[in-house]
């Protein structure tokens, strides 16, 4: 739902950032555990193009995305999108 906002031009809270940063930890949780549940399903176009992922990427990875455009990490530390990648190559799923 807040992505669907988020696309449709409504800014993010930090109260709203911060359970979409628990929903990624719940998701990053999920992918580790199973490969039928989390959001590794691909989000619909308008999502995407928010987030500024390629069209066809996962939930998560829009997710990730939108996160590090609004509460960026800190300098030296790898962006959410970077670890949302690496974890999804470990765990064997096809990068769309």
């Amino acid at each position: 739902m807040l992505l669907e906002c988020h696309a449709a031009g409504t800014a993010i809270t930090k109260q709203e950032a911060e359970l979409l940063e628990l929903e990624l930890d719940s998701q990053i949780a999920s992918i580790k555990a199973s490969r039928t549940q989390g959001c590794i399903t691909a989000a619909p176009d308008h999502i995407c193009k928010a987030a500024s992922v390629r069209t066809g990427s996962f939930w998560i990875t829009c997710f990730a995305a939108v996160l590090d455009q609004v509460n960026p990490v800190p300098i030296g530390t790898k962006a959410r999108g970077a670890t949302i990648f690496d974890e999804l190559v470990n765990y064997g799923y096809k990068i769309p």
